[in-house]
């Protein structure tokens, strides 16, 4: 049974309970609904990128320069480390290619299954 078929026997199974419930039952039931939903949370008048400049507006005389700076510190180290992972990645992949435009590898490795694990293996030396 897929999840598509349990959801409708599921909802039809309920719309036959729904019929069996008593009067008040169902009254009960619908004034406790009318409050939930009065006591729900009620969604943001305002967007949230405004939300977050009027946060940074009200609280911005707590911040200390020691804070920002941290802050900066922190996303240059994060940007830092991100262009190192990046520029690691193109000098294997031109290893890689070099060692294909060169001729360096047989033509049975071409056509190999594990020409992955032969890469990997030539990359290892």
């Amino acid at each position: 049974m897929n999840e598509l078929h349990f959801a409708f026997r599921l909802r039809q199974h309920l719309n036959r309970g729904l019929q069996e419930i008593d009067g008040d039952k169902a009254e009960r039931l619908r004034r406790t609904r009318e409050r939930a939903l009065a006591v729900q949370k009620q969604p943001s008048p305002h967007p949230v990128l405004a939300g977050a400049g009027h946060f940074l507006r009200f609280h911005s005389e707590n911040l200390r320069p020691r804070h920002l700076i941290a802050a900066l510190l922190l996303a240059l180290a994060c940007a830092l480390a991100l262009q190192w992972h990046i520029e690691a990645q193109i000098a294997e992949m031109s290893d890689l290619d070099s060692a294909l435009l060169a001729d360096d590898l047989p033509v049975e490795a071409l056509i190999d299954e594990d020409f992955d694990s032969w890469l990997k293996s030539s990359q290892e030396r």
